[in-house]
């Protein structure tokens, strides 16, 4: 069984993008501590179709969540030939650790 859960904070803008069967929603998780001496995980997280609008909408930078799915890896070749690599979590799961900010009210006035 490949299962994950990893706790972070989203770092950026969610990334929405549409593909012919569905869409995904890709933000970048930093797990851990830079203090630590591991250092800091970065991860990418994709969540797809109604989870993909979920995270889109609610995903800011800075918030605090918790991402359950399972570890995925790719491998491609490069135009230089090298081969590139990414690990990532297909996410099932994404659960919100802090509310979400709210926007300025634009009718308040200095």
């Amino acid at each position: 069984m490949n299962t994950i859960t990893i706790t972070g904070r989203i770092e950026g803008q969610p990334v929405r993008k549409e593909t012919d069967k569905s869409v995904v929603t890709t933000i970048r998780l930093a797990s851990g501590r830079a203090k630590n001496r591991g250092g800091r995980l970065w991860i990418d997280v994709d969540t797809w179709g109604r989870l993909a609008g979920i995270t889109n909408r609610a995903g800011r930078p800075g918030r605090s969540i918790v991402a359950t799915g399972r570890l995925e890896h790719r491998t491609w070749a490069g135009v230089d030939g090298e081969t590139g690599h990414r690990w990532y979590v297909v996410a099932t799961d994404i659960e919100f650790l802090d509310d979400l900010p709210s926007e300025p009210d634009s009718t308040t006035t200095s």
